[in-house]
């Protein structure tokens, strides 16, 4: 029998004509993981991403009356080092910039000028104090989640938070993407959650976007699972969906692709 791309990964993986369309895709999934949170528990905890791929997402989850953003506790997935925490290019700053107002009280930041290895320590303690429901994630050119980058990242990792030393080819994404001017501008250095920090979520939806992205898709869905693409690492997760626009599943193989999702 043969499998479709949207039975590698356990939530399905789902293809849209747009960007608009993605990120409809997937903040639905996203806000029933939210919104089961609060049913149990009454908060709930994710973790997002901040990426030009992630603001079509974050533009339709913040529009869904239904979730009561002041329950709900946020974190971002990496900051760089060196530079102002309200920087227009810092990820904390990003993010709070696009979540409803009601969700920046709850949005917890990583501080990029604080000492990386305290640091490191303060917001992984944060992290641990209860579980995490969601991760809301993209997948970077070579294959990186969050700055796990390609070939330096342990699955197993023991840390939640920890400094890493940025690949070149995802600093020059942020110049290709508009986000700096010039490669020299982008920091070297990051806090990044670990692999087993964001795979620990309840929950995980991806958004990916962009032929730029099509080779990575290509090695996470049907390479092997490998640090060499960290993304692979998903197809691991017990509750995982991937929705993708139509050039970042160009590199698929048609028989691997399924023909309606």
């Amino acid at each position: 029998m043969t499998i479709t791309i949207r039975e590698i990964l356990t939530g399905g993986v789902f293809v849209r004509g747009t960007p608009g369309e993605v990120g409809t895709s997937a903040a639905a999934v996203a806000a029933d993981a939210i919104l089961a949170a609060l049913a149990e528990r009454g908060r709930a905890r994710v973790v997002f991403a901040s990426a030009p791929s992630q603001e079509p997402m974050l533009t339709a989850l913040a529009a869904d009356r239904r979730i009561d953003w002041s329950r709900v506790t946020s974190f971002h997935m990496d900051e760089y080092l060196g530079i102002a925490a309200d920087h227009p290019q810092a990820f904390g700053r990003w993010l709070a910039d696009r979540l409803p107002a009601a969700a920046r009280q709850g949005l917890l930041r990583i501080d990029p000028t604080a000492e990386p290895g305290h640091e490191a320590e303060r917001y992984a303690a944060l992290l641990a104090e209860a579980p995490i429901d969601l991760t809301c994630l993209g997948v970077g050119v070579n294959g990186h989640i969050a700055f796990n980058e390609p070939g330096l990242t342990r699955f197993d990792d023991p840390e939640l938070v920890r400094l890493v030393r940025i690949d070149d080819v995802s600093r020059r994404q942020q110049v290709d993407e508009g986000l700096f001017p010039s490669l020299d501008r982008v920091p070297t250095e990051a806090l990044s959650l670990t692999v087993p920090a964001l795979m620990g979520a309840t929950r995980m939806v991806a958004s990916v976007l962009g032929e730029h992205k099509a080779a990575a898709v290509a090695a996470a869905l049907t390479g092997p699972v490998s640090p060499q693409c960290p993304a692979s690492v998903l197809r691991t997760h017990s509750a995982v969906s991937m929705h993708l626009d139509t050039a970042a599943v160009a590199l698929v193989e048609p028989s691997t692709q399924p023909g309606d999702v």
